[in-house]
């Protein structure tokens, strides 16, 4: 569920600063991971195969109630095959804000590049593209998070004479929400919910959802969760990227 990462980073530095009061500190923090799926908004992106995955970021906590971080994130694909071995790497920069007692919101701006692998597309011929993309979420009391993602320059397919021709110049929203549950001191339910507009060259779109446990131990996190998209997901993307899937990732933090 990576799609809130930045989130999550932003509201782990904003809540417990409302409404202490303290100098501005400038930290450094990042992890590592190793998941048998990449899945982001219900699709895989590695065609169901591991990676591993890195994470290097800056924050900066405000005086009282805010918090700006820049870092970078990245995934490789451990598998053979072009959508297999598939290569991210996204540059993030964001500006959180505490409004209440367990209230925060997050602006996030963040470039998804793919330098190198396939992409689980029929339509595509196996090629990614990059794109811009503005997040605004909401923490509310480290249970509930909503998110809205805007781009820009999502990809666009046009009829012509029979054959689809692509551009880059259609502007796309995302839309998701996550409830996180604890069950035990050391185990939490987690429940996401999502509409993504911006993968679907028709505009159109398709729905994804996904249910999974966490188990937090110190600076070592477990999860595992089962994701599942909607049909049209499978039609734009093949049974390999969408559909249902489960997938295990162990992470740590530093």
């Amino acid at each position: 569920m990576r799609a809130l990462g930045s989130a999550a980073l932003a509201a782990s530095c904003l809540l417990p600063l409302w409404p202490a009061v303290s100098p501005a500190a400038v930290g450094a923090g990042g992890s590592v991971a190793l998941t048998a799926d990449d899945v982001y908004r219900g699709v895989s992106q590695t065609c169901g195969h591991p990676a591993a995955q890195a994470d290097v970021h800056l924050r900066e906590r405000g005086a009282s109630d805010w918090t700006a971080f820049a870092g970078v994130w990245g995934s490789a694909g451990l598998s053979g095959g072009s959508c297999g071995s598939a290569r991210e790497l996204d540059a993030y920069v964001g500006y959180g804000l505490a409004l209440s007692t367990g209230l925060s919101a997050t602006l996030t701006y963040t470039r998804y590049a793919f330098p190198g692998g396939g992409y689980g597309n029929p339509h595509l011929h196996g090629q990614r593209y990059d794109y811009d993309q503005l997040g605004l979420s909401w923490d509310v009391m480290d249970r509930l998070y909503l998110t809205l993602a805007y781009t820009p320059d999502a990809l666009r397919y046009e009829r012509y004479q029979g054959s689809l021709q692509t551009d880059q110049d259609r502007s796309a929203f995302a839309y998701g929400a996550q409830w996180s549950q604890p069950l035990l001191s050391w185990l939490s339910l987690t429940a996401a919910v999502g509409y993504d507009r911006m993968a679907d060259p028709f505009g159109t779109g398709y729905g994804f959802w996904s249910v999974g446990v966490t188990h937090a131990a110190g600076s070592l996190e477990l999860e595992l969760a089962y994701f599942r998209t909607a049909d049209r997901a499978v039609r734009l993307f093949g049974r390999n990227s969408a559909g249902g899937r489960v997938s295990a990732t162990v992470l740590w933090q530093f």
